[in-house]
């Protein structure tokens, strides 16, 4: 299972470990586990996001290899928390501890605690969490991963409060949210994962205030948004560029181009694609005839 799947399919994957998977008994819970055997799962575990914290990550994970110190005589750090998915074990506390063993080629005998609960209060606890070796979460990440929580999960209001130290208030407005967008059709719990619950807010907001709310302009308005953080990650270097970030696409979600051909927005786009392409196809044929006349009257 690869450990960047995007939420909604990593979701799936575990829950169908679970139902065909194995259970595990309390007499059979590790205190120490090998490397090969804790799992990573990004999308579901880890609820702080990254953009612009990479060096800040990065200090960390030294500061926690110089405490271990070296991989013949480890000094190992508080026990990572692990939850049992089924067929496996996921790490949903402690994945700066899990790197910096990394990093040092440990892998024997790192210290572990199994945390009890479904995948919802797997999920939650991994928010709640709150050790030696986890960054602070900032105030968007706590909102950000409230509004996962609230999604995709059949948590109470007061289980994803207590997890990600929000307001009740907060995830009461998150639910209604929520439904109000999924009313009318146009978004689906994986279209609403893809906003942040800023933007969420920001969207239902405008339909309540807008009795004439148009779908296709709030389209429009996230397309706007994601244009802008691409272009300011990436500028022009899709355009000149296009069989790399092709792949980069394809490697994301080998779903991508098929949905994309048949989005709406691109589906004058592939058509105009096509006829051009048949244009220059007839073009080049027709001055291949020529030339080919061209060299039979030089006979």
């Amino acid at each position: 299972m690869k450990p960047n799947m995007s939420l909604i399919e990593a979701l799936a994957a575990i829950r169908s470990s679970l139902k065909n998977g194995t259970q595990t008994l309390e007499v059979d819970w590790p205190t120490t586990l090998r490397r090969s055997e804790i799992a990573k799962m990004i999308s579901v575990f880890q609820p702080r996001q990254l953009d612009g914290r990479l060096a800040e990550d990065e200090a960390h994970v030294r500061t926690l290899c110089q405490a271990i110190g070296s991989a013949e005589r480890p000094k190992y750090l508080d026990p990572i928390q692990v939850w049992w998915g089924g067929d496996r074990w996921y790490v949903i506390d402690g994945h700066h501890r899990l790197q910096a063993y990394d990093r040092l080629g440990i892998n024997q005998d790192i210290p572990v605690v199994v945390f009890e609960g479904d995948l919802d209060a797997a999920m939650a606890q991994s928010a709640a969490a709150n050790s030696k070796d986890r960054l602070v979460m900032r105030n968007d990440d706590k909102l950000n991963y409230a509004w996962r929580l609230t999604i995709v999960s059949m948590l109470s209001k007061q289980k994803i409060v207590d997890a990600c130290a929000v307001a009740n208030g907060t995830v009461g407005n998150m639910r209604k949210v929520k439904a109000a967008l999924l009313a009318d059709g146009q978004h689906t719990e994986e279209t609403l994962l893809d906003l942040s619950w800023k933007d969420a807010l920001a969207e239902a907001e405008g339909r309540e205030k807008d009795v004439n709310y148009n779908p296709e302009e709030a389209i429009k308005r996230r397309a706007e948004r994601y244009r802008a953080a691409l272009f300011k990650a990436l500028g022009d270097r899709p355009y000149n560029d296009p069989e790399a970030f092709g792949l980069a696409l394809l490697s994301l979600d080998s779903r991508f181009p098929e949905k994309l051909m048949r989005s709406q927005s691109w589906d004058g786009a592939v058509r105009q694609a096509v006829r051009n392409l048949a244009e220059d196809e007839r073009e080049a044929a027709e001055l291949a005839a020529l030339w080919s006349t061209a060299e039979d009257d030089e006979y």
